[in-house]
């Protein structure tokens, strides 16, 4: 064999020897790169979520405090007052009087589940059941009892329906009226305004004063009205 291709061969491993460890060398030097920059991303995003977790065990004030104003904390009687002048104004009603009453509702008031009586059960009676109180448990309620007078009934299913959608909750519990004496046909005299008393329910939650950073419902500013509620009266 010539001593140029002896010394070309030897030229070709050399060069082999010292170029294949370089490449994988650069190929593993790049590898370990890729790895650790997955390493810190995963990191990263692992802290993201663990921030993103403790900031939801965190109660937004923000939010927890457009809630009270549904369901506050304390009873917050100024803006039952305020729901009520509102919706009497939106139905041209007239309110005389505004009592309120206190009322927590215990968890022993809790109705219980009734077992159907059997259809061949004769000891069962057939008198009527009386009304079940549906306030939630834990929740304490305010009892307002509103007198007013309203010229028609559709007045009176107005004011109603303005009230429950208005943002405090109210459950209406009963509806009585008093309503003018009858008049024949042919009468010329002026119908008169119907009497109404209506008992409505405002709930609030003493025991999630958790969510309250500094005031049990946020600052309410109420601008005067043209037909004020009066003879207010609290317990």
């Amino acid at each position: 064999m010539k001593r140029s291709t002896i010394y070309l061969i030897f030229t070709i491993c050399l060069f082999a020897a010292i170029a294949v460890p370089s490449y994988f060398g650069y190929q593993y030097f790049i590898h370990q790169g890729n790895v650790k920059s997955l390493e810190r991303e995963l990191s990263l995003e692992q802290t993201k979520l663990e921030l993103l977790r403790q900031e939801g065990e965190v109660v937004d004030v923000a939010d927890s405090q457009r809630l009270q104003t549904r369901v506050p904390t304390e009873a917050a009687l100024d803006t039952v007052v305020e729901t009520l002048s509102q919706a009497s104004q939106l139905s041209d009603v007239r309110v005389t009087s505004i009592a309120f009453a206190d009322g927590v509702v215990a968890e022993s008031e809790v109705p219980e589940d009734i077992d159907e009586p059997e259809p061949n059960d004769v000891s069962a009676t057939a008198e009527p059941a009386e009304p079940v109180d549906i306030t939630p448990v834990n929740a304490s309620s305010v009892r307002s009892t509103v007198s007013l007078q309203a010229d028609t009934y559709e007045s009176l299913v107005l004011f109603l329906e303005s009230v429950e959608s208005m943002n405090r909750i109210h459950i209406l519990r009963t509806v009585q009226f008093t309503g003018p004496t009858e008049t024949g046909p042919n009468t010329t005299e002026t119908a008169e305004p119907l009497d109404f008393t209506v008992e409505l329910d405002a709930f609030y939650r003493p025991d999630l004063d958790q969510l309250v950073p500094d005031r049990y419902v946020p600052e309410q500013t109420f601008t005067p009205k043209d037909i004020p509620v009066y003879d207010y009266t609290t317990p």
